[in-house]
């Protein structure tokens, strides 16, 4: 063999050892990304289902007929008024009168 074809063969084993611990290194960060995704997606579920149970959870106390009896079991005062009693008030009108008066909330005023 000559002096060429030696340093030629240095050459490829050369590439060919670079070429091999690039390849070992972009797998194992391949092999850390997907364990990161599949981190991020356990807690995409996580809070998913936390989610699904605080949903569950406002359902219940929303329900009209929980509402009532935690009411009664409360001893409140509310009482159901009648749809016909109610008055809608637009929200111009509400906004003239509150600064006629100079006070910025009417709320206040009706406070107990």
């Amino acid at each position: 063999m000559s002096l060429p074809e030696v340093m030629l063969l240095i050459l490829a084993a050369v590439v060919l050892m670079a070429a091999g611990v690039t390849h070992a290194w972009l797998k194992n960060s391949h092999v850390e990304v997907i364990r990161d995704v599949d981190k991020t997606q356990q807690r995409i579920s996580d809070h998913e289902d936390s989610i699904n149970s605080l949903q569950v959870k406002i359902d219940k106390k929303l329900n009209i007929y929980q509402l009532r009896d935690d009411l009664e079991r409360a001893h409140s005062r509310l009482v159901a008024v009648p749809v016909s009693s109610l008055e809608k008030i637009p929200s111009h009108r509400f906004g003239a009168v509150a600064d006629s008066r100079g006070d910025p909330s009417m709320l206040s005023q009706r406070r107990p």
